[in-house]
């Protein structure tokens, strides 16, 4: 898989999802009990509100909002990366929420997730997986994206335009990846203790992608 980074721009109004891309991620994901949290909920959206308060917007290079009880992220393409945040500052916090490929490069050389400890210009924690099969978890800071875990291929994701089980744990220096219940990656870092929920996609190549997010609910760790 390819990545060439870019510094990222904050971002809607986008195409519809079939439904039956949500329901595929429940019937063909097995998620065991370690691959859940049983935390306290300190916030959750299906998303069905168009005033929860996530970010609204469409920008130079992709658009972010709601649409039909989805929030979605759409980047245009170029290495661009868009990103919505919730508008909620958070710590420690253990994340789970349902993912849609909808439109991708024919290659599928994209990537989408979760951010936690979102900073205002786009820093924090980017954990991710990709249209093509692999999972990474990165640093944004400053004008780099460091990888804490550098891109690997998985059995576990879905390719394509699928649907996928994302669980991202950022608790204290620790951060771990899960998709449709397994454990992927672990990583260690220090740089920031506290920022914003945001959730992120990004297009490699001339082509865009557009990314559904649905049932989001983040947990005490």
């Amino acid at each position: 898989m390819q990545k060439t980074w870019i510094v990222p721009i904050g971002f809607l109004v986008v195409s519809s999802l079939s439904c039956s891309l949500f329901n595929n991620v429940i019937q063909s994901s097995s998620l065991g009990s370690s691959s859940s949290s049983s935390g306290q909920i300190i916030y959750q959206d299906n998303f069905d509100d168009q005033g929860s308060g996530w970010e609204i917007g469409s920008y130079d290079h992709g658009q972010v909002g709601y649409q039909s009880g989805r929030y979605i992220v759409t980047s245009d393409g170029n290495g661009a990366t868009m990103w919505g945040v919730a508008n909620q500052l958070l710590s420690d916090v253990d994340i789970e929420v349902d993912t849609a490929q909808v439109t991708a490069p024919s290659n599928d050389n994209n990537d989408y997730g979760v951010m936690c400890r979102a900073q205002d210009n786009g820093d924090g924690y980017y954990l991710l997986i990709s249209g093509d099969g692999n999972y990474s978890i990165l640093l944004g800071n400053g004008d780099s994206y460091d990888p804490l875990v550098d891109w690997q291929e998985s059995s576990a994701i879905h390719t394509g335009n699928a649907a996928n089980h994302l669980r991202a744990v950022c608790n204290g220096s620790s951060f771990d990846l899960y998709v449709n219940g397994q454990h992927l990656a672990s990583a260690e870092d220090d740089t920031f203790s506290s920022g914003d929920l945001a959730l992120t996609a990004t297009s490699y190549e001339s082509d865009g992608t557009e990314i559904h997010f649905d049932n989001l609910t983040v947990r005490q760790p």
